[in-house]
């Protein structure tokens, strides 16, 4: 390479010498034309132009030509000696260009080729993943799926839920022994009174009220008594007489009972049958018939309210008492008698304000009743009597006091006007109430005016087992007063009696486990306490006295450890659904 530099430099540097003469004839020849033009005589331009040009010898000495107008020399001139060195020196430069960018080029691409080996990749995230390889276990065999309906289904509708028990359930035997009810004499009320009446060996179901149009109370568990009664009712209602036209209104009220017992939406289905049927039977009512049966289609349509929850109760009940207000038949004294019934059931929904202002329009509705006659205005004081209770328990215990006086006083009067069962119980519970809040010499006296109103109510037989779970809180009431010596025998009188009286309700339940609890049988209060969680929901006063009856069941000597390990279990389930 470096040879061929040399031998192009001296190549060029001929060539340029002949160049350079070249170019010095022509502007020879040019100065010539010039001068030529600028003279005074003309010049032949032939004769110019013919004259020979001397050609100079061909030799390294520059020969020194005349010019008419002389040129300086170049300025590189001088410097023809020193071009060999200067091709040569970029020739140098210009190779060691070609060979760092040859480098830097072969550099960048290897960069680039490392870059793009290197750089990550998305194409692992969305190939397909191998499946994991199989366990080694043995093969299990598929189970067979069976659907069964359930009471805990998905309703069609939104509706308040029963309470599920999650206790164990006990064994056959298990549970406080009930003895035989004492025998009740009901008189001569017709044939198919007597009939029913036999039917009911419990004495569960009784007929009260208006003596031709009478309703059904259930004073405990009619076990067994429901299902008898709608057999005789049903094979009686196809007559024409007397019993027949009764069988016919009693049905309905008896089916109506049954629902309680029923799954949450077979008794919507049935309460709400009833109560079409009980609405379309109105038309067909003569005028004595049809006040009693709009009455009870009010009731009805109440029961089915029940049935429903949060807002759905709310508005329906709203929706209910807005056409009650409409209607002309509202103004007979049992249509404003279940009006009044609609009124308390809705305010016991509400809280504060809400449930003060339907407590007014329930006194609203005594005010219409007592206006009609001197029967309704007995009806009105028990009723207005009703409302204040209703004030009263939704205050504080601390603020109770004045509304549960003013009830004590119109209870006093509706039953020295009209002495009744129901009436003596209602003052008996209000006067029972005042006792546990007012001082130990005024509680002896309220215990004392209870005492006697519960006597009064025991003698109707529909009232009895009330009146004797009554009795029995009025004595625990007594009993825990200062001052006052505890009457173990006669709680436990009245304990054994309650429990001989047949299936109880909730609240005569607790009495009872409450006198267990205080006559010392601290197992059997337990069992009771237990037996009240698993067919009701809990309640507060229920877990307590259960809590209070396992304390007292671990100080006892030879008790039975495992009996009361199990149910210190099922207390612990019963208080976590509270």
């Amino acid at each position: 390479m470096l040879l061929a530099s040399v031998t192009g430099a001296c190549g060029n540097t001929r060539k340029e010498e002949e160049e350079r003469s070249r170019h010095a004839r022509q502007m020879r020849d040019v100065a010539r034309m010039l001068d030529a033009m600028e003279a005074s005589e003309p010049v032949d331009l032939a004769t110019i132009m013919e004259t020979p040009v001397p050609i100079p010898p061909k030799t390294t000495r520059r020969v020194a030509t005349s010019y008419v107008r002389s040129e300086p020399h170049a300025p590189g001139g001088r410097a023809i000696a020193g071009w060999p060195f200067i091709a040569l020196g970029g020739a140098g430069t210009g190779t060691a260009a070609m060979l760092l960018l040859a480098m830097s080029r072969r550099r960048a691409r290897h960069a680039r080729q490392r870059i793009v080996k290197d750089a990550p990749s998305l194409a692992s995230h969305f190939a397909g993943r191998p499946p994991d390889p199989p366990a080694a276990q043995a093969p299990s065999p598929s189970p067979a799926w069976v659907y069964r309906r359930s009471a805990y289904e998905t309703p069609d509708l939104h509706v308040t839920g029963q309470p599920v028990d999650l206790l164990v359930p006990p064994p056959p035997d298990a549970g406080p022994a009930i003895d035989a009810p004492m025998p009740v004499s009901h008189g001569s009320r017709g044939d198919l009174r007597e009939r029913l009446s036999a039917t009911d060996t419990l004495a569960t179901l009784h007929l009260v009220g208006d003596e031709r149009f009478p309703d059904i109370r259930c004073s405990g568990k009619a076990i067994g008594a429901e299902q008898a009664w709608e057999d005789i009712l049903v094979a009686q209602a196809h007559h024409d007489d007397e019993d027949a036209r009764l069988a016919r209104w009693l049905l309905p009220a008896l089916r109506m009972h049954r629902a309680r017992d029923l799954p949450r939406r077979d008794a919507e289905r049935l309460l709400i049958g009833i109560e079409e049927d009980t609405a379309r039977a109105l038309d067909g009512m003569d005028s004595d018939e049809q006040p009693h049966g709009f009455a009870r289609w009010i009731r009805f349509r109440l029961a089915c309210i029940e049935r429903l929850s949060g807002a759905n109760r709310l508005f329906a009940s709203r929706d209910l008492l807005t056409r009650l207000a409409r209607d002309p038949r509202c103004d007979h004294p049992l249509a404003l008698d279940a009006c009044i019934d609609a009124q308390l059931a809705w305010a016991s929904w509400l809280l504060g304000a809400a449930a003060a202002k339907r407590l007014d329009e329930a006194e609203r509705y005594c005010d219409r009743l007592a206006a009609i006659g001197p029967d309704a205005a007995t009806r009105a004081l028990r009723r207005r009597g009703e409302t204040w209770l209703h004030r009263a328990n939704a205050r504080k215990p601390a603020e109770r006091l004045p509304d549960l006086e003013r009830a004590q006083s119109l209870l006093d009067d509706a039953h020295a006007r009209g002495a009744e069962a129901e009436t003596a119980l209602l003052v008996a519970r209000t006067a029972q109430q005042r006792a546990r809040l007012l001082t130990a010499e005024e509680a002896a006296a309220a215990c004392s005016h209870a005492l006697l109103h519960a006597f009064l109510a025991e003698h109707d037989p529909a009232w009895r087992v009330d009146a004797l779970a009554c009795r029995l809180d009025i004595q625990l009431t007594y009993e825990a007063l200062p001052e006052h010596a505890t009457e173990a025998s006669v709680t436990a009188a009245l304990g054994r009696s309650l429990e001989a009286a047949g299936p109880l309700p909730a609240s005569a339940r607790t009495a009872v486990a409450e006198a267990r609890l205080r006559g010392g049988d601290h197992a059997g209060a337990a069992a009771w306490c237990e037996a009240i969680c698993r067919t009701d929901a809990p309640d507060d006063r229920v877990v307590r006295l259960w809590r209070d009856a396992c304390r007292r069941w671990a100080d006892d000597r030879d008790h039975d450890t495992a009996a009361l390990a199990q149910s210190l279990r099922h207390l612990a389930i019963a208080r976590s659904t509270l």
